[in-house]
């Protein structure tokens, strides 16, 4: 209900902000060219300052339902109203103009009438489905954008707010001129820069199959949607090119080539997004291909699981969530699982899958995770790292702590303990939760100075050490049903998970690996106790070393990776 009502609110803001739009153009620019008297002149300029505002609140409010591509090919026919208002409001503010004068403006004004005309086209050119290679040798990738393409459409209204202030304080005629040929660099180089590009693109459709063929992937990474490549490929990456082989990753979407840029040298491929997709994806696949790992869920997997190669399922984390034991996930030719309970865990949620694809392989990036199995003395100061996962991508598998956060730091706090906030990096892409992300971080600057505790977050909790580094700064966890309670059971330390959607036994029957955690409820009744055994004793301790073979499989330590390269080398070799 609350987001039907979140959808309603942001709904009709932005219809009234377009209605603002559209009736203060119309009403700017047929009163500042018919009108007379001054009363009624304001009336048309603030009309069209109100379109303005819109336009711009359209653009750059969180409010509103922002456009995709920014302003570029947005509310043309009301800029050119607006235009067209200035031009009338001009007329008004120099009545004695002489004609080379009026000549002057009307000319400047032209040249913004057809830079807002011409943003359509520009917007097509560059929608052009460009063909995007990076890192594949013998093949040079589409020259990079001049400027963004936003620029253009930001330049257009600015050069109208500037045209309709010049023509407002009564300046002369000539300088309409210049704010619109101030806008004209920016749509002809991104023009010119569209054209290149198609050519480009040409050039590299007719090159790639033999570069690749040349090159001789071992295997592919194929990814299928556009958030989380930072996280979902950036802990699998690592771990393949330890596999010694030459790789490629191919992945759908353009929008996700520069983080994945920054992970890996690997060449990356984007195939066409129009209805020639499919042939192109084809000529993206090479006979030395043996393999294809997968490491996010999406049904787009199955376009490239219809490829003779063996196609490996690792997905992007082991937990109790749906995410691990999809039906979707039997469509695979290998299914790699840390241990046991990932083969059990599909069987307990009904999902048939022939054993003999199942292979264990342990759990790759708890390496650097340091075993503590000794516990601490009693009354010594702790560390305590908050680790809550994001609400999902629906409403059911929202197994987020973080509307209790706040509350849940403020009693860790009162213990005397330091705390390591690491919110889940999608939570941020939520106004909501990133505001309670905020208030956490401010909660904790405040105890820092108040305290002298160390507390860390944001930058140095989230980009500067990694989950395993987190980890090894911490003597207990508070977390959710996510891969990080799995992965911080082999610290050997305690840790806590929070309840959100059910608790009591229903929780522990649905989420296995809370039977080893001190269990967090919805309503918070058992946060005091929770906290002293994270403080104190730790009656869960055995237990939790003895479920940590069956979750993670039998290496830890150093030797964590092992198994995975040596299934994953037998693969590709």
């Amino acid at each position: 209900m609350k987001h039907r009502v979140r959808r309603l609110r942001a709904a009709l803001g932005d219809f009234a902000v377009r209605n603002v739009i559209n009736l203060g153009a119309v009403v700017s620019a047929c009163v500042l060219l018919a009108a007379d008297g001054t009363t009624i002149r304001a009336v048309g300029a603030l009309a069209g300052l109100a379109a303005l505002v819109g336009i711009l609140a359209r653009r750059w409010s969180d409010f509103y339902p922002r456009p995709k591509a920014g302003l570029l090919g947005y509310f043309v026919s009301v800029r050119l109203l607006l235009v067209v208002a200035v031009g009338g409001l001009f007329l008004h503010r120099r009545p004695d103009a002489g004609a080379l004068e009026v000549a002057a403006a009307w000319t400047g004004l032209a040249v913004l009438l057809l830079l807002v005309m011409a943003e359509p086209l520009v917007k097509t050119l560059l929608g052009t489905t460009k063909v995007i290679v990076r890192h594949l040798p013998g093949v040079k990738p589409v020259p990079k954008a001049p400027l963004s393409a936003g620029w253009i459409a930001a330049g257009n209204v600015l050069a109208v707010l500037v045209a309709a202030l010049l023509a407002a304080l009564g300046a002369p005629g000539w300088t309409l001129l210049l704010p619109a040929l101030a806008t004209v660099p920016p749509t002809l180089l991104t023009t010119v820069h569209a054209l290149r590009a198609t050519e480009a693109s040409k050039r590299i459709e007719r090159d790639t199959p033999a570069a690749l063929r040349a090159y001789a992937p071992a295997f592919v990474v194929y990814y299928a949607t556009v958030q989380g490549a930072r996280y979902q490929l950036g802990m699998w990456l690592p771990y393949l090119e330890r596999l010694g082989k030459p790789y490629v990753v191919i992945t759908r979407n353009p929008a996700t080539v520069a983080e994945i840029a920054r992970l890996t040298k690997a060449p990356i491929l984007v195939p066409r997004t129009d209805k020639k997709m499919s042939d192109h994806l084809d000529s993206m696949v090479v006979p030395s291909m043996k393999a294809a790992f997968y490491v996010q869920g999406s049904a787009a997997n199955a376009t490239f699981q219809r490829y003779q190669m063996t196609h490996v399922w690792l997905n992007h984390g082991d937990s109790d969530k749906q995410a691990n034991y999809h039906p979707r996930h039997a469509t695979y030719d290998k299914l790699f699982v840390s241990g046991q309970q990932g083969v059990d865990r599909y069987a307990a949620h009904g999902i048939e899958v022939p054993p003999g694809r199942f292979a264990i392989v342990g759990r790759p990036q708890i390496e650097s995770i340091m075993v503590a199995d000794e516990p601490l003395p009693a009354g010594t100061p702790r560390t305590i790292l908050y680790a809550p996962t994001w609400k999902g991508g629906r409403p059911s598998t929202n197994y987020s702590s973080l509307p209790n956060g706040l509350t849940m730091i403020k009693a860790v706090l009162e213990r005397g303990s330091t705390v390591v906030f690491r919110p889940h990096p999608l939570s941020y892409n939520d106004r909501t939760d990133a505001a309670r992300i905020a208030a956490i971080h401010e909660l904790l600057a405040a105890d820092r100075t108040a305290s002298g505790r160390q507390h860390v977050w944001g930058a140095p909790a989230e980009k500067e050490w990694d989950i395993p580094a987190c980890f090894n700064h911490s003597d207990a966890l508070i977390t959710d049903v996510s891969s990080v309670a799995s992965d911080f059971l082999a610290s050997g330390k305690p840790f806590a998970m929070c309840a959100v959607q059910n608790g009591g036994e229903e929780f522990l029957a649905e989420f296995p690996t809370a039977r080893v955690a001190y269990v967090i409820e919805p309503d918070l009744s058992t946060l005091d106790s929770a906290l002293d055994h994270l403080h104190g004793d730790d009656p869960l301790a055995e237990r939790r070393r003895a479920y940590r073979t069956y979750c993670l499989g039998e290496n830890i330590g150093p030797s964590a990776a092992d198994g995975f390269l040596r299934v994953a080398g037998d693969l590709v070799a």
